[in-house]
Parts: C-alpha cells; sequence; structure tokens
C-alpha cells in the first residue's frame, strides 16, 4: 500500500510546527527546532521528504530508531537519506558518526556521506532489501557474488582498523541494491578503539548463527566446511589479518 508524501520547505516558517514534530522528535521546541534549522541550511539542506513505512506524529518518514530518524531530504536538486539525532538520544552529537562513516567511505564502504552536523547526517541514499531478503529470494550464483562483495567491504573496514559494531546483526544492517550491492549501513556504534571483527561478525552471522537464515543460506550456497573448521579460520584470519588467511575464508564458501 503506498504511503502518503509530505513535503516540508526549509525557506518559509509556515510550516515551522510540522518540521518540529519531526526535526525535534519526540520533544518537539521552538528553541531546538530554530538551532536544527540552521544546521539544515549550512548543509544545504532545502527540502523534507516525508514518506516512507513508519509513523511519527501522522508523518512518514523511512526509518525510526531509538537514537534518531531518518528521513528523505532534497539536498541541490538530489533526493538524499537524513539522518536526524533524536532529542531524546543517549547521543550527545553525531559528528563521531559521521566522521566514521567518511572513513568508510575512503575505502569505498558505506552510503556515501555528503554533510554532517551535530544533529544531522547527509548522505546517500540507498533503497533495496535487507540481506536476509535477498538470500531467501536470490539465485546461488548472484548470493556468492553478493557475499565474497560483502566480505571484502568487511575486510577493507578490518584493515583501516573501523569496527562497525553491529555486524552481528547484520540483517538489520547491510541492503542489497537492485543492483546487487551489497551497502554497509547505520555506522551508530562504530570505533576506532576497538579491534575490528568486520569479518568475522558476518561470517558468523550467516554462516554459523544457527538460525533458519544461516541454514537457508548454507543449503543455497552448499557449504561443506565444518563449524571447528570454520572457527579456525576466523581465528587465523583476526589474528594476522593477513591476505593469505582471508582467502581461506573465502575459499570455504566460493
Amino acid at each position: 500500500m503506498a504511503t502518503r508524501t509530505t513535503r516540508l520547505t526549509l525557506k518559509t516558517s509556515i510550516e515551522e510546527t510540522l518540521l518540529s514534530k519531526v526535526l525535534c522528535y519526540p520533544k518537539p521546541s521552538q528553541e531546538e527546532l530554530h538551532k536544527r534549522l540552521e544546521q539544515l541550511r549550512a548543509l544545504n539542506i532545502e527540502e523534507l521528504i516525508l514518506e516512507g513505512p513508519h509513523k511519527i506524529n501522522g508523518l512518514n518518514v523511512i526509518g525510526k530508531g531509538c537514537d534518531s530518524l531518518v528521513v528523505k531530504a532534497l539536498l541541490k536538486d538530489r533526493v538524499i537519506a537524513l539522518k536526524i539525532r533524536r532529542v531524546d538520544s543517549h547521543v550527545k552529537n553525531l559528528l563521531p558518526e559521521g566522521e566514521n562513516q567518511k572513513m568508510a567511505n575512503s575505502v569505498n564502504v558505506g552510503a556515501k556521506v555528503y554533510a554532517f552536523s551535530e544533529d544531522f547526517i547527509a548522505m546517500e541514499l540507498i533503497e533495496g532489501v535487507h540481506i536476509d531478503v535477498f538470500i531467501r529470494q536470490a539465485s546461488r550464483d548472484l548470493i556468492e557474488v553478493v557475499i565474497r562483495d560483502l566480505l571484502e567491504q568487511c575486510r577493507r573496514l578490518d584493515l583501516i582498523g573501523l569496527d562497525h559494531g553491529e555486524l552481528s546483526r547484520a540483517h538489520k544492517h547491510i541492503i542489497i541494491t537492485t543492483q546487487a550491492k551489497p551497502v554497509i549501513i547505520d555506522f551508530s556504534s562504530s570505533s576506532k578503539q576497538r579491534k575490528p571483527s568486520n569479518v568475522s561478525s558476518v561470517f558468523s552471522f550467516l554462516f554459523l548463527s544457527k538460525t533458519e537464515l544461516s541454514h537457508v543460506l548454507c543449503q543455497k550456497l552448499n557449504v561443506s566446511f565444518t563449524r571447528d573448521v570454520a572457527i579456525k579460520a576466523l581465528r587465523e584470519y583476526k589474528k594476522s589479518l593477513s591476505e593469505e588467511s582471508f582467502k581461506r575464508i573465502l575459499e570455504l564458501i566460493v
């Protein structure tokens, strides 16, 4: 069923009440709204495009979490995704997340970040299906290509010392686009202080988690390795991060 679309421009004060419901969710206030509008103008955001599967205060958004909302927005005639820090978020600001996501972008990982501020991240709009849906629908050959690409992206994150932090729940943090490109999203838990475990986390989620999804994937790819062999390969990789140890992980599945 189609969802309603509401467009709110930042150029006039007529729609401030509606803007406040989104930009200052869940505690609208004029003072906070004006502070946030200044940030959006500095980021060159022209308009909010409110549509999507989630509702807040009667308005549609494309994402809703404990610390943030995600809406579509207009940036210099380009439709983008705009992450908005909730007023009641335990996260003080989005600057570290924006910096870490740009770091991921430097190795061609994640949605491209255009700009960010204390309360907003303006980034590339990624449309597709989450990886669990993709695995159930796609062919074996396509799944092999996508998972290899995904693991190579995770390795690049490992090599620059950036741990995503949530890839043990990959079904919530990996979208497969219509061009069959895996995109890692949501760097809110990312850190440069932890030892990175991106390859290990994704591989374990996909092949060792004993979930129904893991069972479906193993059947589709006809994998034959034992759990002990996989764990040994992951430990060797995590210890050395060498190209040779990474290749041994890929050889288990392709």
